[in-house]
C-alpha cells in the first residue's frame, strides 16, 4: 500500500467521504473541517491510501499542541476507508499507517486513529494501542428519516410527542439562518451561559475563537427558537452526504417549559427528510458520562452506533506513557468533582 498526500480536488474528496462513511460522524472528515481547523491555527495535512492504483482511503492528520512544545496527530473519525473490506484488508491499512508514519512523523509524540469501523481481533497488531478513553462520543444516537412526518413522529416517545405539541400550542416560532449576525451569536452567549449554570457549572462548550472560525468554513443551519417574543433556543446543524447533524445547542431556562429544545429537534428532523436527508444524528450518548442528557436523547428513539474506539500508535513511548497516564488522572478527578456537584 502507498499512503501519499492526496492529489484530490475538495469535490472529489468529500465524495470519497460520503460513499464510504457511515451516517454519523463524516463531516469531520470533509474539506471544509479541514479548512476550520486550519483557522484555528492547526497544521493538517491530507492523505490518501492506494492499494495499487485504488484509492481505498483518506484521512486528515491534525497536530494538536502539547506541554513542552511538543505535539501529536490526531485523525478524527477516521481514516475514511473503503466499504466492503474485510477486517484482514483494514488491518493491513492499519499497519500500513503504522509503518509510513514511524518514517514520516517523528516529531510526533504519537499518532491517534479514531476508525469507523467495527472491532476486530485482526486489529491486535505490535505497535498499536487502544486506550480506554476515547475524543470524539464512542455513541450517537441517529433518527432514521426514511419514513413519513407521521410515521416518525408516531416512533418518538410519548413524552417527546406531548412536548411537540406543547411547543405549538404555546405559540413557539422557528426561523432558520445560514449566517450568523453578532446580535445572534450575543443571544447564543446568553443561552450557552445559562445551560452551563443548569448543568451545575459545567462547561461543555468551546471558545469565542472556535465558534467564530466555524461560522466562518463550515457549511450549517441555525434553527433559533422564539417564545413570547424572546430568543429562547438556538441549535446549528450541519448538513452533508444523508446526514443532517446536530452539533451544538443551548437555551434559556425562563422558556424550557415551552419545550423550545425538543421542538427545534423536531423542526430540524422535518426540514431534513424535506430536503432528502436520511439521518438526523441528535449527537453522542454516554449513560455514565451524560446520563440525563443520555436519556433525554433516547427519547427520540433512534438507532444508536458505536465506534471501536482510538488507536495510538506511539512514536515516543515514553512521552506517551506520561501523557496517558495524565489523561487518567484527570479523567478520574473530573469523575469525582462531577460527582460531588451532584450532591
Amino acid at each position: 500500500m502507498n499512503i501519499v498526500e492526496t492529489a484530490l480536488k475538495p469535490a472529489e474528496w468529500d465524495r470519497f467521504i460520503e460513499e464510504n462513511y457511515p451516517p454519523v460522524g463524516a463531516f469531520i472528515q470533509t474539506w471544509a473541517w479541514g479548512m476550520f481547523q486550519i483557522r484555528l491555527g492547526r497544521n493538517i495535512k491530507r492523505y490518501s491510501i492506494f492499494d495499487g492504483k485504488k484509492l481505498i482511503g483518506v484521512f486528515t492528520l491534525v497536530e494538536f499542541k502539547m506541554r513542552f512544545g511538543l505535539k501529536y496527530g490526531y485523525v478524527p473519525r477516521g481514516p475514511v476507508i473503503q466499504k466492503g473490506l474485510k477486517p484482514k484488508k483494514i488491518s493491513d491499512i492499519f499497519e500500513s499507517i503504522r509503518a509510513w508514519s514511524k518514517k514520516k512523523l517523528p516529531h510526533l509524540v504519537f499518532l491517534r486513529l479514531e476508525p469507523s469501523v467495527k472491532w476486530s481481533e485482526e486489529f491486535r497488531k505490535k505497535g498499536l494501542y487502544f486506550p480506554p478513553y476515547y475524543t470524539q462520543p464512542r455513541y450517537n444516537a441517529v433518527v432514521d428519516l426514511n419514513k413519513s412526518e407521521e410515521d416518525i413522529l408516531a416512533s418518538l416517545h410519548s413524552t417527546t410527542r406531548s412536548n411537540i405539541k406543547r411547543a405549538e400550542k404555546r405559540g413557539v416560532t422557528v426561523t432558520t439562518k445560514t449566517a450568523i449576525t453578532d446580535t445572534d451569536y450575543q443571544a447564543f452567549t446568553v443561552m450557552m451561559r445559562d445551560t452551563i449554570e443548569r448543568n451545575n457549572g459545567i462547561n461543555t462548550y468551546p471558545d469565542d475563537d472556535y465558534f467564530y472560525s466555524l461560522f466562518k468554513e463550515v457549511p450549517f443551519v441555525a434553527f433559533m427558537a422564539h417564545h413570547e417574543g424572546e430568543p429562547a433556543s438556538t441549535h446549528f446543524v450541519l448538513f452533508f452526504g444523508k446526514t443532517a447533524t446536530y452539533l451544538y445547542g443551548a437555551s434559556r431556562t425562563i422558556h424550557l417549559n415551552a419545550k423550545v429544545d425538543t421542538y427545534l429537534h423536531w423542526r430540524a428532523m422535518k426540514e431534513a427528510r424535506e430536503k432528502g436527508y436520511k439521518h438526523y444524528d441528535i449527537g453522542g450518548i454516554d449513560s455514565s458520562r451524560w446520563p440525563g442528557l443520555t436519556v433525554y436523547k433516547r427519547q427520540f428513539k433512534g438507532k444508536e452506533f458505536e465506534y471501536m474506539g482510538n488507536i495510538d500508535i506511539p512514536f515516543k513511548l515514553g512521552f506517551y506513557l506520561v501523557y496517558s497516564w495524565t489523561k487518567g488522572i484527570k479523567r478520574w478527578v473530573s469523575k469525582v468533582a462531577k460527582a460531588i456537584k451532584r450532591r
